[in-house]
């Protein structure tokens, strides 16, 4: 039987139970988004746990950390018409992004205005989000790029070689997602610091976090197939 595709618009249809754990994750870019809408879909029983995303096209437009702070104010204040839930500063929020040319201090404003909320964090990948996803597929010590476009690049190149259908479900399989959070741990020489090391990432404790809620923290071997 021909498995059935779904479109992006699909992945959020799921409303989460209301005494269910809800994560309010703010993203810096597309990417992320469309990565964390399909884990949501895949692996989130709406009844245990849910990602609730503030997205840019419902609150304040931009990709800097002030941006993200701004967003978030706003979504909290202002929460769009068609969500289920009412947010509010005591629900915990999970802020994902790229160091891309940012100024460090808007990283640093952002990590206080999370330490100010009761529940939130951060999550960089150094250079861009495409380092994590190239955890998926392999080791750190093989990435030879300096910059984003080259990263982008040499994991495209990498997709190719491997015969990664698509994106993202190519990489999110339960194989992969540990394999990526295992190169990513292993390659986090600072854990205190919230910013990561070139060509490293700190999205493997969110994921870490949100698989303690998943299918996949009860035996599911073969998630493809849901």
């Amino acid at each position: 039987m021909e498995r059935k595709k779904f479109k992006i618009d699909d992945y959020n249809k799921r409303e989460p139970f209301k005494d269910a754990t809800k994560f309010f994750v703010v993203y810096e870019g597309e990417k992320e988004l469309n990565y964390f809408q399909l884990f949501n879909y895949l692996f989130l029983p709406p009844e245990k746990a849910s990602i609730i995303h503030v997205l840019e096209k419902d609150t304040i437009v931009g990709s800097q950390p002030k941006k993200l702070i701004e967003r978030a104010d706003f979504f909290i204040k202002n929460p769009p018409k068609d969500i289920s839930v009412t947010p509010s500063e005591d629900d915990k929020f999970r802020f994902v992004l790229d160091v891309d040319q940012h100024p460090a201090d808007q990283f640093n404003e952002l990590y206080e205005y999370c330490n100010k909320l009761n529940d939130a964090n951060l999550y960089i990948s150094n250079i861009c989000f495409e380092v994590w996803l190239y955890f998926h597929l392999d080791k750190r010590e093989k990435i030879l790029s300096n910059s984003s476009s080259e990263m982008k690049t040499e994991l495209g190149a990498k997709h190719t070689e491997l015969r990664i259908k698509n994106y993202p479900r190519g990489y999110l399989t339960s194989e992969r997602i540990k394999k990526a959070i295992e190169e990513a741990e292993n390659s986090d020489n600072d854990k205190t610091n919230f910013f990561p090391i070139k060509n490293s990432s700190k999205v493997y404790l969110l994921m870490q976090e949100l698989l303690k809620h998943s299918i996949l923290n009860e035996d599911v071997n073969n998630p493809e197939t849901l």
